[in-house]
């Protein structure tokens, strides 16, 4: 049985794809089979894996109505072994209103015809989620096992953000007693420029806060990050020795210790 992330920020602009592409090619690279799943209707996940505009099935057909068998609606990263897709399209935006009429709000919509099929095909599922806490986001942290929360160091309103998404995952977690809603894992500090003093006040701060729940891995500010992104590759496959490559490697061996002890 493998497990399923959610990574959530109330806050746009904080790395949030840029953090689930790179982390899952990392893991791949340690031999686990992962699905990342995008969950925000802007489609960048998409984009770096697959063709964008995506033609086939996706997201949105699996949300839509009874939905389509999900196995349907997954595809292989052609560049990438061991990983595989659940892309979007931009018109999942449209179908919020009508999920939002359902008498359970479609909260569990994607739990009941994503996580069981995840669970058993892949050892770790990514799901991105967009950039707010409206339905998407809470779909994908009633999913998941465990949520995952980047963080920009030095932004102001990053932390406003942050506050109000890890206020969002404690709700959830205790409201939802039936199922399994993602627990917060962990912070992950981003774009880190230590040479600035805002960056490394803000980095403490957090750290104060947080303590325990924040990973020991710092991303930092890197261009090569920058261009990779420009190009629709991860970093890892763009500038493999660059220091952001080498940390999202760091964190992944992180990640997969935590979830190893989780699981004790």
């Amino acid at each position: 049985m493998g497990h399923i992330l959610a990574i959530s920020n109330n806050k746009g602009g904080v790395g949030k794809s840029t953090a689930t592409a790179n982390l899952a090619h990392a893991l791949t690279n340690k031999k686990k089979r992962v699905l990342v799943v995008d969950a925000d209707s802007q489609c960048n996940l998409t984009g770096t894996f697959l063709d964008s505009p995506w033609s086939g099935n996706s997201l949105l057909e699996l949300l839509d109505g009874d939905g389509v068998a999900v196995e349907t609606c997954i595809a292989p990263a052609p560049e990438y072994e061991r990983l595989s897709v659940l892309p979007n399209k931009s018109g999942s935006a449209a179908l919020e209103p009508d999920l939002s009429r359902r008498e359970d709000f479609g909260w569990f919509l994607l739990r009941e015809r994503l996580r069981d099929y995840a669970l058993r095909n892949f050892d770790l599922t990514l799901i991105d989620c967009p950039p707010n806490l409206g339905l998407f986001s809470l779909q994908a942290m009633i999913a998941s096992d465990f949520i995952l929360v980047p963080v920009e160091a030095g932004s102001r309103y990053a932390m406003d953000g942050l506050d109000r998404t890890v206020e969002t995952i404690d709700d959830i977690a205790q409201a939802d007693t039936a199922g399994n809603p993602g627990r917060f894992l962990r912070l992950l500090i981003n774009k880190a420029d230590r040479r600035t003093a805002v960056s490394r006040v803000s980095i403490e701060q957090i750290q104060q806060v947080y303590g325990e729940r924040v990973f020991k891995t710092i991303i930092p500010i890197n261009t090569d990050i920058q261009q990779a992104e420009l190009v629709r590759k991860t970093v890892i496959r763009h500038a493999s020795k660059s220091p952001g490559a080498n940390a999202f490697r760091t964190l992944a061996t992180e990640l997969l210790g935590i979830l190893d002890a989780e699981s004790c």
